[in-house]
Parts: C-alpha cells; sequence; structure tokens
C-alpha cells in the first residue's frame, strides 16, 4: 500500500467510526519529523497548523507518539507502512499494549558504549515509562509546599529529601511564576547536594566556586539552596542563557553570582581574565554531552542518534577540563558532571584527565539518581588538585 502525506483530519468523528485516520495522521506526525528541533517542539508546531485539533485530540496525537517513540526503538521509519502498522498492532487509544520487556533492549545497539556500571537491560523499564516531574521549594518551606499541593489535589508520587516528584499532568505555573518552585531531575538535586561531600568544606563566604559551564544557572541554584553564603562565579558561552540565569537567580531570592561570558575550553583568552589565577576551591564543570542518560524525557533521540559522535563529545569534554585545572587551587576540587549513559564521556574521560594530570587524584564516582529514583542518569566525578 502507498502511503500519502495529507492535512488534518479531525479525529473527534473518527473514535467510533474512523479509528485508521487517527493512526494515519499519527503516522504522518512520526514519519516526517526529521530529528532536528525537539519533538515537542515540532508537535507544537504542528497542532498550530491543524486549529481543528481539539486538546483531547493533541493529547491523543502526543500519547501515541511518544509511545512510539519509547517502545518501539529499531522500528525502520524509512518508510510509513512501518509505523502505521507497528502503531496499529501495538497502540490502542483505550489499552496501551506494552512491548514485553523481557525482549525489548532499546539501548541494545549502544551497549559496546554505556558505562560499565550499566547493564542495558537495565534501561528497558527506565526508558519505557514516562518520566515523573522533580520539583524543589524556592521562596516556600517544603511543608508549605506540601500543604499547598494537598490543597490544590497535585498528589506527591515520590520524595527524597526536599526533593517531590509529581506527575507531568500537573499544571505548576502558579508556583513556578512566582518563585515558589523550581523545576530540577532528581538526578541534578542528587549531584549538587554537597553536604556529606569534601567541597562543602569551601562552599562558604571565605572561598570561591566556579561553575564554568553553568547554562541557566540550576545546578548552581541548588548548590546556593544549600550553601547560602557561597562565593560563587558562572560562566557560559551564551550572552542570552546567562541573563536567563540571572533571571532565575532573581525570582528564586538567590544571591546572584559574578557572570562572564567565555567558552570554558578558551580560558587563556582576553575574556577570562577572572579566572586566570589558581583561586577557585571548587570549580564545577557539568559538560556539554550527548544527553544520553536524559532520553527517557526526550525518547525521539535514541531513534536519532549517531554513536559515531561520541568522540566528538568527550574531545570536547576534555579540552575543557584541561582548560579549567589551572584555575583550581591547591587543595581544592573539580567536580565533573555528565548526563550520559556512555563510557567515553565519563570513566575513559575521567582516566584520561588524570593522565594528563598527575597532580590530581580520583575521589569518588558514582551515578546520581537513574533507575532507584526513576531520573535521569548524571555521572559524577570528583577530583581533587594535591599540588
Amino acid at each position: 500500500m502507498l502511503f500519502r502525506s495529507f492535512k488534518a483530519i479531525d479525529i473527534r468523528v473518527m473514535n467510533v467510526q474512523f479509528p485508521f485516520l487517527f493512526y494515519q495522521n499519527c503516522t504522518n506526525l512520526l514519519f516526517e519529523y526529521d530529528g532536528g528541533a525537539p519533538f515537542h517542539l515540532y508537535l507544537t508546531s504542528r497542532f498550530k497548523e491543524n486549529k481543528n485539533w481539539g486538546s483531547k485530540d493533541r493529547k491523543r496525537y502526543r500519547s501515541a507518539c511518544y509511545y512510539f517513540w519509547r517502545n518501539a526503538v529499531g522500528v525502520s521509519r524509512q518508510s510509513p507502512d512501518n509505523i502505521l502498522m507497528w502503531l496499529q498492532t501495538h497502540y490502542s487509544q483505550e489499552i496501551h499494549q506494552s512491548v514485553s520487556t523481557d525482549n525489548y533492549l532499546p539501548y541494545h545497539s549502544l551497549s559496546p558504549h554505556l558505562s560499565h556500571s550499566i547493564p542495558p537491560e537495565s534501561l528497558t523499564h527506565w526508558f519505557v515509562n514516562e518520566p515523573l516531574v522533580w520539583i524543589s521549594p524556592g521562596k516556600i518551606s517544603i511543608k508549605s509546599l506540601q500543604s499547598e499541593f494537598q490543597k490544590a489535589n497535585i498528589p506527591i508520587e515520590q520524595q527524597y529529601g526536599n526533593a517531590l516528584a509529581v506527575s507531568p499532568q500537573a499544571n505548576l505555573n502558579p508556583w513556578l511564576e512566582n518563585g515558589k518552585i523550581y523545576i530540577q531531575d532528581i538526578s541534578s538535586q542528587m549531584a549538587m547536594d554537597w553536604t556529606t561531600q569534601p567541597m562543602a568544606a569551601f562552599c562558604n563566604a571565605n572561598h570561591e566556586v566556579w561553575d564554568c559551564c553553568s547554562g541557566s544557572g540550576g545546578k548552581s541554584i541548588t548548590l546556593l539552596k544549600h550553601f547560602p553564603s557561597t562565593q560563587l562565579t558562572c560562566s557560559d558561552v551564551r550572552t542570552q542563557i546567562l541573563e536567563n540565569l540571572k533571571t532565575r537567580f532573581q525570582l528564586l531570592g538567590l544571591k546572584q553570582p559574578k557572570v562572564f561570558t567565555a567558552s570554558a575550553n578558551e580560558q587563556n583568552n582576553q575574556s577570562t581574565k577572572a579566572t586566570a589565577k589558581p583561586k577557585f576551591h571548587v570549580v564545577l564543570a557539568d559538560v556539554p554531552c550527548s544527553g544520553s542518560g536524559t532520553w527517557r524525557r526526550n525518547p525521539e533521540n535514541l531513534h536519532f542518534f549517531d554513536p559515531q559522535t561520541i568522540p566528538s563529545y568527550a574531545a570536547k569534554q576534555f579540552q575543557i577540563v584541561e582548560s579549567v585545572v589551572p584555575s583550581i587551587a591547591v587543595g581544592g576540587y573539580l567536580v565533573y558532571l555528565t548526563c550520559s549513559l556512555f563510557a567515553e564521556e565519563n570513566e575513559f574521560n575521567v582516566k584520561k584527565i588524570l593522565e594528563s594530570h598527575p597532580n590530581l587524584i580520583k575521589v569518588s564516582e558514582e551515578f546520581c539518581g537513574g533507575i532507584e529514583f526513576q531520573g535521569d542518569f548524571i555521572y559524577r566525578c570528583i577530583l581533587q588538585k594535591i599540588n
């Protein structure tokens, strides 16, 4: 059967009479997606094109498409007929027929690249289930937040310390807009809980901490929540994202850090005079990576990922570390983070870093979050500069 792309069909009449049209529309959405933008943004643009789809229609399409991304890794998308046949076989609007986790190994093709502590079969259940949304209190106590959620009929699915997990369908905007909460996965919250780590001794007014790949400051926010007096410097190559960082800090009522725009792998240039001396007692390097430890939230990425790109990520990460090590004071720490599952970005890179810098020693390494907490995976390795 030759499959043709077509414009929107109103599925409000299709549930009873024309279920095939629903599968055709879903197939179009999946087949025409090229992996360029995140799938949720692509869906938003497609929904705007098809204004006859109501909120219930959009919800059904979104559910079916993400069900495909999570449960159909390995199904060829070269032909729309393959997608259509799979959806008709495995997806029902009323009952989602789960793929057997005994035979389904979405990360199987990437097994040679995984960190040694992660068996590929352990990732199946983690990948196929929609993740919860983890949040943390901002300008509100944990008890007050729990009380407000109870009044708003928002169930708390899990709790770890001050981190709360809620359904992705929960409307959190009233709390986000006034800084009462911020969204951050449990893996990041665990990675930045330094209360029992050696770096805690330097998170005060007498020492300086540098977040050298800060992005919009999510991890630094958690750091300041634990250690409000930390003398913090944040940098990123993107000027606009540092403006977002300032806005987030202000909304949450946190002390503004020092900020400057610079690529962390170009620390010798004129724009980074602030880091020229080895004055930082802690450098946080949350380096750009493949993001493979977060793909349960963006499962389409697993369908499009090319493992040949892993070495380029690892090379960039190593270059960043090479450039920031001179800025670490003797006795200070480098906290190396990735949200990757791949050994080349994690333990293999750390081995290379240690070989390049005999004055660094490995204090600890672990994955934060992950399967046990139904969160992302963050690899954290703590290195100390001994001379």
